[in-house]
């Protein structure tokens, strides 16, 4: 069984038909404008409403109780997906270890319309209660699929006419001056140690987002927001 909490996710995965919701839970003190709006989902899928005293932290006063639900798609089901389109934004966390991390740069890449999101299956965080809140409902918009090898998964890329940026502070290329690619992969690395010195030799090209103040590096769900609002806005114009 897994809980997921929070207004918005609650609202999401009550409109997702795929989810096997067991029960909600609602605090009895909740008086959200929202709170209608989930009673409506829950009664047109008949699914029980539980009032209690006790309110989850960081709940909203809502959760959800579904059957374990697995969020990933198979890779090779990922590439037949994205193979035909003509433009196309992948997203490669190589590493990422906070879940709150993890959530925002979801729901930066599901604003942004990114196709997908690759991380790897270890040395990584994984989806959980906490990435599925952060993400405010954006995970059950966009494909997250695990590699065990990231720069397996780059040449396949590769071999689709993915240009492969990497994020990187030691970059030549400012990120708003690039003109990007019709279709694009861009990697980020983790919040402590970047990307990867193998994976950042597979990238095509390293760009960096110029600093002017005295902190010398951004949080990774603030520069994937930066940095993918540019690339959208490049994909949007040609």
């Amino acid at each position: 069984m897994e809980k997921i909490i929070g207004i918005n996710p609650a609202i999401e995965i009550l409109q997702n038909k795929e989810k096997h919701i067991e029960k909600i839970e609602i605090y009895k003190g909740m008086k959200d404008e929202k709170l209608n709006r989930i009673k409506k989902l829950a009664s047109d899928r008949n699914i029980k409403i539980f009032y209690t005293d006790k309110k989850v932290l960081n709940s909203q006063g809502v959760s959800v109780i579904i059957n374990e639900y697995d969020y990933y798609i198979e890779f090779g089901e990922f590439l037949e997906k994205i193979a035909p389109l003509k433009k196309s934004i992948v997203l490669i966390l190589d590493g990422i270890q906070d879940p709150r991390n993890f959530g925002a740069v979801i729901r930066s890449a599901e604003v942004f319309g990114v196709n997908g999101i690759i991380i790897p299956e270890r040395n990584s965080v994984h989806i959980n209660e906490t990435v599925v809140k952060t993400s405010t409902g954006a995970i059950e918009h966009i494909n997250i699929t695990k590699v065990t090898n990231i720069s397996n998964a780059i040449e396949k890329l590769k071999r689709l006419s993915y240009w492969i940026y990497g994020a990187d502070g030691s970059g030549n290329s400012d990120y708003s001056c690039e003109k990007y690619t019709d279709k694009v992969v861009l990697i980020l690395g983790s919040e402590g140690n970047g990307i990867r010195k193998n994976v950042k030799e597979n990238c095509d090209l390293l760009i960096k987002i110029p600093m002017y103040g005295k902190i010398n590096s951004l949080n990774v769900s603030v520069a994937c927001g930066v940095l993918l609002s540019k690339i959208a806005e490049a994909h949007n114009k040609n």
